[in-house]
């Protein structure tokens, strides 16, 4: 059951749709429905009916959005393994520190240069990481002779002066 304003709206847009050139009605729904070939279909918008508006809405926001992780999966499995292995480190180190942050709102932030170092450990950790990959990546043409073992030096290298900052932060 929409809200009161939804149906409010649903009815607003139905009245315009009905008092408006062809133009406007395919600028209406186009925000409901983006597949070229329902809007060419006048049939498949009827005002009278507002649970076939939202029904519309609902089952092409689901096939865009399965189409949308099929495309990602399918770019994703080609990418090679040591990258998806920094990916994987990455999103590690963000859900540290978000789980940080969820801790220090529960708990409170009585130490808070504690907190501000966990935090900063974890953000610098995955910003060094993003760097990482984009220095192994072999299609990114900018890095190209740069030598893996080079750029793992220099990520291992900026996480040691990193974390030397961090421990004379806590003090």
């Amino acid at each position: 059951m929409p809200s009161p304003v939804g149906r409010w709206l649903q009815v607003k847009a139905c009245g315009l749709v009905q008092k408006s050139s062809s133009l406007a009605k395919v600028l209406l729904f186009s925000a409901v429905d983006q597949a070229a070939t329902r809007r060419s279909q006048p049939e498949a918008v009827h005002c009278t009916n507002t649970q076939k508006i939202e029904k519309m809405g609902r089952s092409t926001a689901t096939k865009d959005a399965q189409a949308l992780f099929r495309t990602l999966h399918s770019a994703y499995a080609a990418t090679p393994t040591n990258l998806k292995i920094i990916d994987l480190y990455i999103v590690f180190a963000v859900v540290t520190a978000v789980i940080q942050v969820v801790y220090m709102a529960i708990v409170g932030s009585f130490p808070f240069n504690s907190f501000l170092s966990g935090l900063l450990s974890c953000v610098g950790t995955a910003v060094l990481a993003v760097c990482l990959r984009i220095q192994v990546n072999k299609e990114n043409k900018e890095f190209k002779d740069l030598p893996p073992e080079r750029a793992f030096a220099d990520f291992v290298l900026c996480n040691v002066v990193l974390h030397l900052v961090i421990m004379n932060f806590l003090g």
